[in-house]
């Protein structure tokens, strides 16, 4: 009976390790054929998501596959150890240095964007209205590529500067000739310079003047000059507002007509007194002392008498003509009044 009992208990326990082993084989069987299988994969390259099927073990062998060699600069999620699983998402962002250059300032950046205008916004660097940038922002860079940006600035800048007095020289015949009498002094003025200055990178690189505005004129200095020179002739002393080098002297007379004797200011013509000049060098009625000649009043014009030239009065026609021209050495200014 015992024997019995226990060939039962042997077959139902055989029986049990038979089913169990079909089991196992079949588990074992299956989890090899699912291993063996590709597996999906959410693979996000640079933001862009795909979808791909995979034998890789794990993320780096999944790299291999994919070609994809990692560098310093390169972001991946999960790491290359990570085992691949059914729906495992990877997220790779290719990366690589570029030399950013802001105003002489150097510094190394990492990115995976492509264009200059697109690393500057990445950088949040913000552009000026003049600012130059180098190679431009629509430009591609490459790996080890660089960017120069360059900043300027314009200002308006004032600034004041001197106005230099002038030295103005007045001629005074109630002053010995030689001397000189300050009537007013001199005062520099000043002026408000305003300049449009461009920097580039802080440094100044040109200056335009766009407006000079006068805040306070300047100041002549006025001297009075002396032109009265002492001179004796004759056995009598006279002072001379005025000395007139080679001067030309010409002759004329009442041409037959004494009603011709009367001068332009309206005195009868006097031989030995009477001369015609230009008024704008002797003044009209002014006494003129002529070398050789003497004294002389200014009493008549002519149209002819222009500059250094005396037109001198005789009361007979024979002797203007006579007298025909001749140059003066010297012919003394004196004024209003016979010395």
């Amino acid at each position: 009976m015992d024997q019995e009992r226990a060939f039962l208990f042997s077959r139902k326990f055989l029986y049990l390790v038979g089913i169990l082993s079909i089991l196992f084989i079949t588990g074992m069987g299956v989890w090899f054929y699912q291993a063996s299988q590709p597996k999906e994969v959410q693979f996000v390259v640079n933001g862009e998501v795909k979808s791909i099927l995979t034998k890789a073990k794990t993320v780096g062998e999944f790299l291999d596959e994919q070609s994809i060699d990692l560098d310093a600069h390169d972001k991946l999620s999960p790491s290359t150890e990570e085992k691949i699983r059914k729906g495992i998402h990877i997220a790779y962002t290719d990366q690589w240095q570029v030399t950013l250059t802001i105003a002489n300032k150097a510094q190394t950046v990492v990115t995976n964007k492509k264009t200059v205008g697109e690393i500057l916004a990445e950088q949040k660097v913000s552009l000026g209205k003049w600012d130059k940038v180098f190679p431009a922002e629509n430009e591609e860079v490459s790996a080890n590529g660089k960017i120069k940006v360059n900043r300027i600035e314009k200002k308006m800048v004032e600034k004041e500067k001197s106005i230099p007095f002038n030295e103005v020289k007045r001629t005074d015949y109630l002053l010995t000739k030689g001397s000189k009498k300050v009537v007013q002094e001199g005062k520099n003025g000043k002026a408000l310079l305003r300049y449009q200055v461009v920097y580039e990178n802080g440094e100044e690189v040109s200056k335009e003047l766009t407006e000079t505005k006068v805040v306070a004129p300047a100041q002549d200095r006025v001297v009075r000059v002396g032109a009265l020179v002492t001179v004796s002739r004759s056995g009598a002393d006279f002072t001379a507002r005025k000395v007139l080098e080679n001067v030309t002297l010409t002759a004329y007379g009442p041409n037959g007509d004494p009603e011709n004797a009367i001068t332009a200011s309206g005195r009868v013509a006097t031989a030995g007194r009477s001369i015609a000049v230009d008024p704008n060098v002797i003044p009209m009625g002014n006494w003129v002392y002529i070398e050789g000649y003497g004294y002389r009043r200014a009493e008549d014009t002519g149209s002819a008498i222009k500059g250094n030239k005396i037109d001198i009065y005789f009361s007979e026609d024979q002797d203007a003509v006579h007298f025909g021209r001749k140059k003066a050495s010297k012919v003394y200014v004196i004024g209003p009044t016979k010395p």
